[in-house]
């Protein structure tokens, strides 16, 4: 969701090489996102997330807690998210805006094996359009 960034939000971003903060008039969240998690630590090797949250936009996609997968919205058909965010254990981990790169974080974090079965998919997709 856009809102109008402040005096403020314009300093953190100022930090930004200019190429990523001339961004933030389109992509004023994920650019004031990747302003905050700029100066962080990527995660050390071996490290295992309690939560992850995939958002493509301002939409929510999928959510991990321990390991297993809580939440999975397919995206909408037709519709093309210019960006894409990640955050693990409630951190900005990966900011994606048209097809570049922005901040990664993800270090040596170990992503879960999520396996999911076509019949197990197809049941959850009948079940919500009944």
């Amino acid at each position: 969701m856009d809102y109008p960034l402040n005096q403020r939000d314009w300093q953190i971003i100022s930090k930004l090489p200019p190429e990523i903060a001339s961004l933030a008039d389109r992509y004023p969240s994920e650019i004031l996102n990747t302003a905050d998690s700029w100066d962080e630590e990527p995660f050390p090797n071996g490290y295992i997330p309690e939560s992850i949250e995939v958002y493509c936009g301002d939409e929510e996609v999928v959510f991990i807690i321990d390991g297993l997968l809580d939440f999975y919205q397919p995206t909408t058909i037709g519709r093309n998210s210019t960006s894409l965010t990640v955050m693990i254990d409630s951190n900005f981990a990966y900011i994606e805006i048209e097809g570049k790169e922005i901040l990664n974080k993800l270090g040596g974090v170990v992503l879960p094996d999520i396996v999911n079965y076509p019949s197990e998919v197809l049941t959850e997709i009948a079940g919500e359009l009944s």
